[in-house]
């Protein structure tokens, strides 16, 4: 009797969705565009898990655990400093106006001691530094926090209302209300700084577990980034399209807004913290420590 035998050769090769996977949050505005060039549909590696949410959401969602590696407003930094470290070189800043963080008003902003002012609940940052604006200016407005996601969700006793994001891009605030005033230009105003509005930020435990895993994250965010910004123009047209904005507009609304984190957006961030701090809107120093 004779046996015939088969051999079948087989040969591994590495397999990327057995890698864990690491919980990456997204900004869910346009401004974040340029950082996640390379995470979008087929090009996100298949161990990335992107979540997307507004700051305010991610802010909580990385306290909790529940995501790993995030855009956070950088006043959550400030408030979670000992359990967080920062992601070099990424940040959402500009240097004077960002069209996209606004104090829309019946009155003067110098007229609204002791007005109804409401605040978008989507943000930290932008509450945090218009607070900050109007006690610098010895103006103490009576302030509420709601969800705006267009003009309707603005009650309307209210003398002014703070709106960031692609609400703030998305409708004609300037033909709604007489005054409104861009936050952005107002801290350049005040301080001659960049200010910077978000920051990357991965939880302590996670960076101790997993270094190589919020290095190769880190490298991916960069490359992403550099990819991002030498194609804005088919994000301007993404973004033109998405937002039913005319193409110049946003133009220059990518125009305004910085994605590193340099000497001198740490030194606004730090300048920022410190007047929080001297205001009494927080009450500890806040050191910057990095991955």
């Amino acid at each position: 009797m004779r046996y015939s035998f088969t051999f079948i050769m087989t040969y591994s090769t590495p397999n990327n969705s057995l890698k864990p996977k690491v919980k990456i949050g997204r900004i869910s505005y346009v401004n974040v565009a340029p950082v996640y060039y390379l995470l979008n549909g087929s090009l996100k590696p298949e161990w990335c898990e992107i979540v997307s949410s507004p700051p305010a959401v991610l802010n909580n969602m990385l306290s909790m655990g529940e995501i790993d590696i995030s855009p956070v407003s950088s006043v959550a930094y400030a408030l979670h400093q000992n359990n967080w470290l920062l992601l070099p070189d990424l940040s959402i800043s500009c240097l004077g106006k960002v069209m996209s963080v606004l104090l829309a008003g019946k009155l003067p902003f110098e007229e609204l001691n002791n007005r109804k002012v409401i605040l978008t609940d989507d943000s930290a940052s932008a509450a945090k530094l218009i607070k900050l604006l109007f006690l610098k200016n010895n103006i103490r407005p009576v302030f509420e926090s709601v969800t705006i996601h267009n003009p309707a969700d603005i009650d309307q006793d209210a003398d002014a209302a703070l709106v960031i994001g692609d609400t703030a891009l998305n409708w004609e605030w300037q033909t709604m209300y007489v005054h409104v005033r861009d936050l952005g230009e107002m801290w350049q105003t005040l301080t001659g700084l960049p200010f910077v509005f978000s920051v990357w930020a991965v939880r302590k435990k996670f960076a101790e577990d997993r270094p190589d895993a919020v290095s190769e994250v880190i490298d991916l965010l960069l490359n992403s980034k550099e990819k991002g910004l030498k194609n804005i123009e088919k994000i301007i047209i993404d973004t033109s399209n998405k937002l039913a904005l005319h193409k110049d507009i946003c133009k220059k609304y990518f125009n305004g807004l910085f994605y590193s984190l340099d000497s001198s957006q740490i030194k606004g961030l730090n300048t920022f913290f410190e007047y929080l701090r001297m205001e009494k809107i927080i009450s500890d120093r806040v050191k910057l420590s990095f991955f």
